[in-house]
């Protein structure tokens, strides 16, 4: 959203311009899923560059010089940190990620799958794979790592 748009309010002049917050920034935890949907999706190789890619991402700080800054959200046009440092949320995902490219295996969408199989029929009266239905939800998100 720019100034002039409808959905535009006073606010976001100061909180949230384009490229940050909900107007675009890049959530470092919104890629951790990301590169496990694509683990999920059997796209190991994207997976693994994705995860470099996040690797790189979550190592700058904003508020206080750390080797590891694990911020909230980075400007999109920029990719400087503008959220708060140490994020659980940042940290817990980046490290799923790198268990789900370590193993080859997304554990979190095999229990959204078990729990689904079954409960959704196809035409032919047979379960999708809600394992790749849930990944190709998520790779639907990329704005991330355009």
């Amino acid at each position: 959203m720019h100034p002039g748009d409808e959905d535009w309010r006073p606010r976001y002049a100061v909180y949230n311009q384009p490229g940050e917050y909900h107007n675009g920034g890049v959530w470092s935890f919104i890629c951790g899923f990301y590169v496990a949907a694509c683990i999920a999706a059997g796209r190991l190789e994207l997976a693994q560059r994705k995860l470099e890619a996040l690797a790189v991402i979550v190592k700058p700080w904003h508020e206080d010089e750390c080797e590891w800054g694990f911020n909230e959200q980075l400007r999109a046009q920029t990719g400087e940190p503008i959220g708060r440092d140490w994020q659980t949320w940042s940290a817990a995902m980046f490290i799923y990620a790198c268990e789900c490219v370590s193993t080859e295996c997304n554990s979190i969408f095999r229990r959204i799958a078990g729990e689904l199989r079954g409960s959704t029929l196809n035409e032919g009266g047979r379960s999708p794979s809600a394992v790749r239905l849930a990944a190709l939800a998520a790779l639907s998100y990329t704005s991330c790592f355009r």
